[in-house]
C-alpha cells in the first residue's frame, strides 16, 4: 500500500499545478474498495476516494494522473468539458497511454 505521506505529497503538488490552492485545506483522500472505479470525488465534501484494491499497483505518475483528473472535476464540475480535457492533456501529453494502463490494471484486479 502506498504510504499516506506519499499520497498527500502527490496531492499537494497536483493542487499547486492546477492552481487550486484556495481549496487545498479542504481536500481529503480516503482509500476504500470500489467495485467498478479506480477513483471518484465527492464534490460536496471534497473527498477523493481511491480504490484500495488497485492502489498498491499504481505508479506515482498514475496516482498523480488520477488525482489531477478528480481535482479537475472539483475545478470544472461533473462533466468533461473542453477545458477539463485540455488541462488534463496539458499536464499529461501521454494521457491515452496512462488511461490504457489504468484500465488494464483495474480489469486484472477484479
Amino acid at each position: 500500500m502506498k504510504d499516506r505521506k506519499i499520497l498527500n505529497e502527490i496531492l499537494s503538488n497536483t493542487i499547486n499545478e492546477l492552481n487550486l490552492n484556495d481549496k487545498k485545506a479542504n481536500i481529503k483522500i480516503k482509500i476504500k474498495p470500489l467495485k467498478r472505479k479506480i477513483a471518484s470525488i465527492s464534490l460536496t465534501n471534497k473527498t477523493i476516494y481511491i480504490n484500495k484494491n488497485i492502489l498498491p499497483y499504481l505508479s506515482d505518475e498514475e496516482i498523480r494522473f488520477i488525482l489531477a483528473h478528480e481535482l479537475l472535476h472539483l475545478k470544472y464540475g461533473k462533466y468533461h468539458i473542453n477545458e477539463f480535457e485540455e488541462e488534463l492533456l496539458f499536464l499529461f501529453p501521454n494521457k491515452e497511454a496512462i488511461l490504457i494502463n489504468l484500465i488494464n490494471k483495474l480489469h486484472q484486479k477484479k
